[in-house]
């Protein structure tokens, strides 16, 4: 199997999909919820993720084409991991982020699942971090953070409101 080359480019596309799919999603549960607390929760995250969006297109217009001397980590695991995550629909369907905001039957099972979208993210984005060049690394570390972020006002609002 051949070593994984990404360039920060590279990593912004991935990225830029997860946070247009989060927004997709987060817009639609805030328009469901049926808590103030939550509308205002969802309705946050999905101009946070359009942020990122905003931030990572002005990121990507700084980054060189440049693909050579790319990071080689020939880390088997991490390589099939990346391919099963970059093949997963809420990776690769442009809807994916509505689908999944349309198929949650109440406010509890939203919120699992923005946690679960969160948590899902910041695995791929910690296998990119092994696989990135170091020369882009300041990127995927900034993604890692946000998503980080996001994980902790859910949790926190997961436990106010159904002590989990």
């Amino acid at each position: 199997m051949d070593p994984v080359h990404f360039t920060g480019k590279e990593v912004l596309d991935m990225a830029l999909r997860i946070e247009e799919n989060g927004m997709r999603f987060y817009a639609d549960a805030s328009r469901g919820a049926s808590t103030n607390e939550l509308k205002a929760l969802f309705k946050a995250l999905s101009e946070e993720e359009g942020t990122h969006i905003k931030l990572f297109l002005e990121l990507k217009k700084l980054l060189t084409e440049d693909t050579s001397n790319g990071f080689d980590p020939y880390i088997e695991e991490a390589q099939q991991y990346l391919n099963t995550m970059a093949d997963a629909e809420v990776f690769t369907n442009p809807d994916a982020g509505k689908e999944a905001a349309s198929s949650v039957k109440s406010e509890e099972e939203a919120l699992k699942m923005a946690i679960d979208m969160e948590k899902d993210s910041l695995l791929f984005y910690y296998e990119l971090e092994r696989m990135i060049r170091e020369k882009d690394r300041k990127i995927i570390e900034s993604l890692i953070d946000q998503e980080k972020e996001h994980v902790r006002k859910l949790t926190s609002i997961q436990a106010s409101l159904f002590g989990k």
